[in-house]
């Protein structure tokens, strides 16, 4: 495919809708931290810049790139995100946790980049399942062995807001692959008695498995009064919120602006549009994040081949479940995750994974043969006609 015909077959519409969003996240991350450093109040406007340039830098290069060539590299992704999350527990712990890389100009998080790997590696071995009309627990067990080892690296950091993104990730897809209802069902209440088991059963026989700050979020959503730092998080954040009214009250004397509002650059900058921008500008936020919800969506069905529709539903996946905790836990009704809000928060490692996913499903969109497009109910086609998607039109590629 020339890159004319590829600019001609992009999706404008969700591109337009990433980039507003960047905007907006780029000028709430101005007015959260002009007074955060004195002496230097651009110092983290300037960086967030850099990460935007950085990530449509990534976001460019995987929507030119052939989704096909991943399918020859799967080891190679698969082993090296194993590989970095291996490396990252061998550096000291910065805030209690071990997430980060050091590098000479950036600080790169392994979990975040695991995001794109996992989903591109799981729409392999999924896509591989339905072509041999492997089903049901075969297709689950396959696809949760993929998910484990990252899952656990990623775990023990620890990074519970990751981790529950990956689960995420790896349940979308298997839906879309035609999971049966009743596997979902046993699934869903399987994650239920695990959480019961981490959050009451172990901790009550001495054994915890979360750090003390990841039980005090939790206990801090069910408890809101309890006086924890936890609580007092979410409480500034609903305060800002609320002081918003319909039109924010801008950036002068407010939560962000003295400081009240822990992370508000980070976890918390929905809040800071909220305080800033009011009900309208939060209202635009939500809208824009549905258009590209619709945007992605719209592409699984259409895919030429069974990989590229998964990579779609897994990134549809991924935005969804940050997007709905991130802003969830800014609310009030979820509880502190440590999970970003994409294309607005803070941070290198986030908003490069987030861009370079949009790039993964602009590379899938550009690419669908309309006249050859797949239809609801793909699932079902006979073996024969899955027999090597990989082969597209000449005109397709």
């Amino acid at each position: 495919m020339t890159l004319a015909l590829l600019l001609r077959r992009v999706d404008w519409l969700l591109v337009a809708a990433v980039l507003l969003l960047l905007m907006i996240g780029q000028r709430a991350v101005r007015a959260a931290t002009v007074n955060d450093l004195l002496g230097d109040p651009g110092f983290f406007d300037r960086r967030h810049i850099i990460y935007i340039v950085a990530g449509l830098g990534f976001a460019a290069v995987a929507m030119v790139i052939d989704p096909r060539i991943y399918r020859r590299l799967f080891w190679f992704i698969y082993g090296s995100t194993i590989g970095l999350l291996i490396i990252v527990l061998g550096f000291s712990a910065a805030r209690g946790s071990q997430r980060w890389i050091p590098l000479p100009f950036f600080t790169l998080q392994p979990s975040e980049l695991g995001k794109v790997t996992m989903i591109v590696c799981l729409s392999i071995i999924i896509a591989d399942c339905v072509r041999r009309g492997i089903r049901g627990w075969g297709m689950a067990t396959r696809a949760g062995l993929l998910m484990l080892p990252p899952f656990a690296l990623v775990f023990i950091q620890p990074d519970l807001g990751t981790s529950i993104v990956y689960i995420a990730i790896t349940l979308t897809v298997l839906v879309v692959a035609g999971l049966p209802g009743r596997s979902v069902a046993v699934l869903g209440g399987v994650a239920v008695a695990l959480v019961v088991l981490v959050l009451g059963i172990l901790p009550s026989i001495g054994l915890p498995l979360l750090r003390p700050y990841q039980a005090e979020r939790i206990t801090a959503f069910l408890d809101p009064q309890g006086g924890s730092d936890a609580a007092y998080q979410a409480q500034q954040s609903m305060i800002a919120i609320g002081s918003g009214g319909l039109a924010g009250r801008g950036g002068g004397v407010s939560q962000t602006a003295g400081s009240f509002l822990p992370e508000h650059h980070t976890d918390f900058v929905f809040a800071v549009v909220g305080e800033n921008r009011g009900f309208v500008g939060s209202a635009i936020v939500v809208l824009l994040y549905l258009l590209i919800f619709w945007r992605v969506g719209r592409m699984i069905p259409r895919a030429r081949n069974l990989e590229e529709s998964f990579i779609a539903a897994g990134v549809f996946g991924l935005l969804l479940t940050q997007v709905a905790i991130n802003i969830g836990m800014n609310l009030g009704i979820a509880p502190t995750t440590g999970i970003p809000l994409p294309f607005m928060t803070y941070g290198g490692s986030n908003t490069i994974t987030n861009l370079t996913a949009v790039g993964l499903v602009l590379a899938v969109g550009a690419r669908i043969v309309r006249e050859q497009a797949l239809v609801p109910g793909w699932q079902e086609r006979p073996r024969s006609r899955l027999a090597d998607p990989l082969e597209a039109p000449s005109d397709a590629v």
